[in-house]
């Protein structure tokens, strides 16, 4: 990639060394080259940049003030970069034309196996949203629900009221798979192969693990039991080249049982579809607001189409240890069960719908953890129990 251009990132020791490296030796010039082009050579040089999890996010600023977002992934941090990049790219553009819900403009995107992109990288252009993160309104530690005011309470149920219109919308967009979107030459979208950009450990080992396991148990899938099964054989497939697993019979045991889990969260009404497009990481970073509470962008999809119920489920900033009452689940129940669609289409425009989904989403959402790997020890246990009524492996 070149000698360091980007000396922003070298005094940043809370960030992996790895990826200040990598984004030390991004070739900002040709980042900046791409950008210009698409805007007829107007002078572009390179901003400010994030690092992330899973990418970076470069700002490019031209000469008229217009800012761009190059997003990076992070080749050592994101699971197949390069099939998410292009899933990412499928669902804005998918969101975009089918929806209000704002998302960021794609203007450019290659990966670093065109022979063209001399970035040396794989990367998407997009537009930078106005706006800024969402604020959790958290109290000082002294202060409990009694203390709220009413004007963060007028805040939260109007930033709730957004977040299920949202979702709500989401579910009005079906497909007749589970997996990944794309987009083709044409500019037809279609479902391909489920891969998750949230797997976070090890994601070259969680690579090889996926591409092992037959060609019918990486997708697309037409059934939700379909993909509970498969997301079990990935785990037990990633367990023997996993650096830092030690009790690796256990870990595939935990596999298996959660295999044999499945069925009982599965719902039948909804096992063969519709499929929806999904978002999972639904927190304050990911939304954008302006100064009146009004959303004004949502970022970072996942890329994926989903079961219904894996979208109707408490968004995550509910699982973020956030005090305050943004993240007061009553509060957000109430407004989600009660609150009228004004998307008639949606799978989620029935009330009576969203409020059977809610009631049942603690344990499906952290099943669905589960399957990931990451969390696999610590929330199987609490699903078990829920489920079984008795403590798993007789642990207390």
């Amino acid at each position: 990639m070149g000698e360091p251009q980007n000396p922003q990132c070298l005094d940043q020791p809370h960030v992996d060394p790895a990826a200040q490296d990598f984004v030390a030796c991004l070739r900002l010039d040709q980042f900046c080259k791409v950008a210009a082009a698409c805007r007829a050579g107007l002078e572009c040089h390179p901003g400010k940049h994030t690092i992330g999890g899973f990418n970076v996010v470069q700002e490019l600023e031209f000469s008229d003030g217009i800012v761009w977002l190059a997003r990076i992934p992070l080749p050592d941090h994101c699971f197949q970069p390069d099939e998410c990049t292009l899933s990412y790219v499928a669902i804005l553009k998918y969101v975009k034309q089918h929806s209000s819900i704002p998302v960021p403009t794609v203007y450019h995107h290659a990966l670093k196996s065109n022979p063209k992109n001399t970035t040396d990288t794989t990367f998407l252009l997009m537009e930078r949203l106005p706006g800024h993160e969402l604020q959790a309104l958290e109290p000082d530690d002294d202060d409990d629900d009694s203390d709220w005011s009413l004007d963060d309470l007028r805040i939260v149920r109007k930033v709730h009221e957004q977040l299920t219109d949202i979702i709500i919308d989401l579910a009005s967009l079906t497909f007749d798979k589970i997996g990944s979107l794309r987009e083709n030459s044409s500019g037809s979208f279609f479902v391909t192969e489920y891969v998750d950009p949230n797997t976070t450990a090890f994601p070259k080992e969680r690579t090889a693990a996926f591409k092992s396991l037959e060609p019918k148990y990486r997708g697309p899938f037409s059934t939700v039991s379909d993909l509970y099964h498969a997301s079990c054989l990935l785990g037990k497939a990633h367990v023997p080249i996993d650096p830092e697993k030690v009790c690796r019979e256990e870990t595939i045991e935990d596999f298996e049982t959660l295999d044999k889990m499945r069925s009982r969260l599965r719902i039948a009404e909804y096992e063969y579809g519709p499929f929806v497009l999904f978002h999972n990481d639904l927190t304050v970073q990911n939304i954008l607001v302006d100064d009146e509470y009004n959303i004004t962008g949502i970022i970072d999809f996942p890329g994926t189409v989903a079961p219904l119920q894996s979208l109707c489920v408490y968004p995550w900033l509910f699982h973020e240890n956030y005090a305050g009452p943004m993240a007061d689940r009553d509060l957000f129940y109430e407004v989600f069960t009660t609150r009228e669609a004004s998307n008639q289409s949606s799978l989620l425009a029935s009330k009576d719908v969203r409020k059977t989904l809610l009631d049942t989403a603690n344990d499906r959402q952290t099943f669905e953890r589960s399957l990931q790997g990451v969390y696999t020890t610590v929330t199987l246990p609490t699903i078990y129990k829920n489920i079984y009524g008795k403590p798993y492996r007789g642990e207390n």
